[in-house]
């Protein structure tokens, strides 16, 4: 029969190319966010950073100008006492009427620490600080910085303010910025200096209201020394302007970022600087870097955990797309296996329908034929009983062929009940020796707990051998042969791989050969009837289906392992028995002799009929014939002792043997019975149609097996 070619199933290799397609898709536009996430966190901080710069300059700037007015108010102070001076008589003018200008010059400014008069000898002859009057510069200042006042104010010239550089003073304690102006009298000679000294630390309140974002502003000097740092208390440093900072604006910088002096790693400061005209005087406004930042640094946040969401609800789409396309290839897989199986299921049930029809029919002329040629044995001679023989032998040989197919389809006749596995296969042990031959090993690996299975008991022999001989055809220059029985419970999983079997407790029954193999094309088509490696007249191709069928119809299963070169594994599952009952043991021979009662025939086949009928009558039965079932209750109707009834189980008509067998009980309860058929269909034999207590014979049979069947059950 041809085989039935199934498409290959191409929804695997199709799902794993479109899997790796979106999971490229998902990583590269995962690539693709972060990319554009980290430029635009890059430009973020660019930003964030260039508007920290512009604010630090910007406060450089407003703070140089007020810084710068500042001085301008203190050179106009100067240029007032300046205009007065030579009215009141130069530096040695009445120490009263000076006073008094001083104070009035000094009033409303709380940026001038101090205003003095000064000869050109360096005495301090007016002050608005008593005790540095009558004292010289070198005593105030140091003898280096008055020399060089005194110099400048040496020479003749317009009169100009001049900044001086900062001097700590022994009278405030603090750094205070000197700026001074020559006294010039009619005659355009200097006569002496008006000084002024300017206190930053005047301005503390003004800077303190600065927010410098976690920096400080500082006043320094071009020659290196801080005037004023606000707040006081910082990371930076304590005694000095910061080199640094001063290198930096000396070459020209308006910007820059450095760490907190000393340290290397501290806090980084922005740092803008602005000079205060040519006063030599720099304000510097320094931003804390992180905290310049920390809006950015909160976009940053947000967006980032944006971004993760993002990022996390795509790959979460896209194990979503993925789980719904595995289940849906699972799916169309589970769907193709299942079309294979139920395509497979088909075709075996067409075979089985074919083989069960043709074996039925031809289990009849068997009938016949052995039962003729049994008859003829007794009435030929000697030189004529070969051929009979011969012709007893064939119609044997068709027999085991047709209770072959009858397995495979299914439609055997099945004496189930409790059977010991171990005790079958241990009673086979010298037969199958003998069939494998010296060349082949026979090990035994049978469970000392193995459950009672729940079949029959000839035919679980029959498949052990079918199996023996399959290995032993496997291993023509010898081998190995195993044969092991165990317990299994077949789960879930194994059962949607399988989906001809039901999960639960099995009996496993397993032949394992070390002969050459089967390719996958071979194990496809191991089970077809007919189909067979073999050479032409050394196998029927029947053996592996007979077993498959026998599982089949058993409720069992058949599975097979094979590796080309590394051998097979056939193992037979069968149901583990759930009713109890004692195991069955190989029924005894039984007597073939007569007797007198009286036995009811009913058979549609004639000669099938007449030929029973005859051997009967032969040892004495008393034999009433009916061709069907109608004509079976006619015969019932008479009122004439029957002791039993022998009745085909499928025949033309309305009424089948079961309908014949129901009818005789009603009026016989006594009556004994006997079914028989060239196969049992298995709707039939699972429904009941064999009554408890009665026997069943397959045909072909033979007279004397009818004879012993009889007698057994007319005895019993």
């Amino acid at each position: 029969m041809a085989q039935t070619e199934v498409p290959a199933d191409t929804s695997q290799d199709s799902y794993q190319a479109l899997r790796r397609r979106v999971l490229a898709f998902a990583a590269l536009f995962s690539v693709l966010i972060v990319a554009v996430a980290a430029l635009g966190f890059v430009q973020l901080r660019s930003t964030a950073a260039d508007a920290a710069e512009r604010r630090a300059a910007s406060y450089a700037t407003i703070l140089a100008a007020h810084l710068e007015r500042v001085t301008l108010a203190i050179e106009s102070r100067l240029g007032e006492i300046a205009t007065q001076s030579e009215g009141l008589g130069g530096p040695r003018g009445p120490s009263e009427r000076w006073r008094q200008v001083l104070l009035a010059a000094r009033a409303g400014s709380n940026t001038i620490a101090s205003l003095s008069i000064v000869d050109t000898s360096g005495v301090v002859r007016h002050s608005t600080l008593p005790e540095a009057i009558g004292r010289s510069l070198p005593d105030i200042v140091g003898a280096e910085r008055s020399a060089t006042f005194l110099q400048r104010f040496a020479q003749d010239g317009p009169s100009e303010t001049i900044a001086n550089q900062p001097v700590v003073s022994p009278f405030a304690g603090r750094v205070l910025q000197p700026y001074s102006r020559r006294l010039i009298n009619r005659a355009g000679r200097t006569v002496g200096a008006a000084s002024a000294t300017f206190d930053p630390e005047s301005l503390h309140d003004f800077y303190r209201a600065v927010d410098t974002e976690g920096g400080e502003l500082r006043i320094m000097h071009e020659s290196g020394v801080l005037l004023l740092r606000e707040p006081v208390h910082t990371q930076l440093t304590d005694v000095a302007a910061d080199d640094r900072a001063l290198a930096a604006h000396r070459a020209g910088a308006t910007m820059g970022e450095f760490t907190a002096r000393n340290t290397s790693d501290g806090p980084v400061f922005i740092t803008a600087y602005e000079s205060v005209g040519d006063t030599g005087l720099i304000v510097s406004v320094s931003l804390d870097r992180d905290r310049a930042l920390g809006m950015w640094r909160g976009y940053a946040l947000v967006a980032g955990a944006i971004l993760i969401g993002m990022i996390a609800a795509l790959w979460l789409a896209v194990a979503l797309i993925l789980r719904q396309l595995s289940a849906r290839v699972a799916a169309e897989a589970a769907l193709a296996v299942q079309q294979r199986h139920l395509a497979e299921a088909q075709r075996l049930e067409s075979l089985g329908q074919l083989t069960g029809g043709v074996a039925h029919d031809f289990n009849n002329l068997l009938t016949v034929i052995l039962n003729s040629a049994d008859a003829l044995l007794t009435r030929v001679s000697d030189d004529v009983r070969p051929r009979v023989e011969a012709i007893v032998h064939a119609a044997e040989n068709g027999a085991a062929l047709v209770g072959q197919l009858l397995a495979f389809s299914r439609r055997q006749a099945l004496s189930m009940a409790p059977v010991d596995v171990n005790s079958a296969v241990a009673a086979m042990e010298d037969m199958l020796r003998r069939t494998l031959g010296a060349p082949i090993a026979l090990d035994f690996a049978l469970a000392p707990d193995l459950w009672p299975a729940y079949g029959d008991r000839a035919q679980i022999e029959s498949a052990v051998l079918n199996l023996v001989i399959n290995a032993r055809d496997a291993m023509p220059g010898g081998g190995r042969l195993t044969i092991e029985t165990r317990n299994v419970f077949l789960d879930g999983d194994y059962t949607v791989a399988n989906p001809d079997v039901a999960s639960g407790d099995y009996v496993a029954l397993a032949v394992t050969d070390t002969g050459c193999g089967m390719t996958p094309a071979v194990m496809q088509r191991a089970l077809e009837p007919f189909f067979t490696t073999k050479e032409v007249g050394k196998g029927s191709g029947l053996g592996l289906s007979m077993v498959f069928g026998f599982a089949k119809q058993s409720k069992g299963h058949l599975k097979i392992y094979s590796e080309v070169g590394a051998g097979t594994t056939v193992r037979l599952y069968l149901p583990r028995d759930a009713t109890g009952g004692q195991t069955s043991d190989p029924e005894m021979a039984e007597s073939d002799r007569g007797g007198d009662e009286t036995i009811l025939v009913v058979e549609d086949e004639a000669n099938v009929r007449q030929l029973a009928a005859a051997n009967l009558r032969e040892r004495g039965y008393t034999v009433i014939e009916a061709a069907n079932g109608a004509d079976a209750v006619q015969k019932l109707a008479t009122g004439q002792t029957i002791h039993l009834l022998l009745t085909d189980m499928i025949m033309p008509g309305q009424m089948t043997g079961r309908d014949v067998a129901e009818h005789a009980l009603k009026g016989r309860p006594d009556i004994k019975l006997l079914f028989t058929s060239g196969y049992a269909d298995v709707s039939v034999m699972r429904n009941g149609l064999v009554k408890e207590g009665a026997r069943f014979i397959s045909k072909p049979y033979r007279g004397p097996e009818l004879a012993r069947v009889i007698r057994a059950l007319l005895d019993s």
